[in-house]
């Protein structure tokens, strides 16, 4: 081999006008693959946060019906024991009635005999 001809393989290559616009087209379609990816990222993670609310919208529906079930419930039970308080209340009236009347027989003499059974 030449002087020449060894020199010229050691020289620094120098890239074609082709291979420049070649790497420029690479790096533009890189760029549009990461934006479309990036956009793809966010219309993810949007429909998740839509569904993320209908989701939240749905437990929050059902939560409150579950409470006005409970608070159903509750009144239903708030009426047996206000029910329960007002008999007991009117059961012993009636017991206290009845032992003044008693009394009052006794006073004016006139008692009633009650056997146990």
């Amino acid at each position: 081999m030449s002087k020449e001809t060894n020199l010229r393989y050691e020289q620094p290559h120098k890239p074609s006008r082709l291979y420049h616009e070649y790497m420029k087209k690479l790096q533009a379609n890189d760029v549009n693959i990461v934006s479309i990816a990036e956009q793809e990222g966010l219309d993810k993670k949007e429909l998740h946060d839509r569904w993320f609310e209908e989701s939240n919208r749905k437990v929050q529906a059902k939560a409150y019906q579950t409470q006005k079930k409970h608070l159903a419930e509750e009144l239903k039970l708030l009426g047996k024991a206000s029910m329960m308080v007002r008999k007991k209340a009117l059961t012993l009236m009636i017991e206290a009635e009845q032992k003044m009347y008693d009394e009052e027989l006794r006073e004016m003499g006139k008692t009633f005999h009650k056997q146990r059974v």
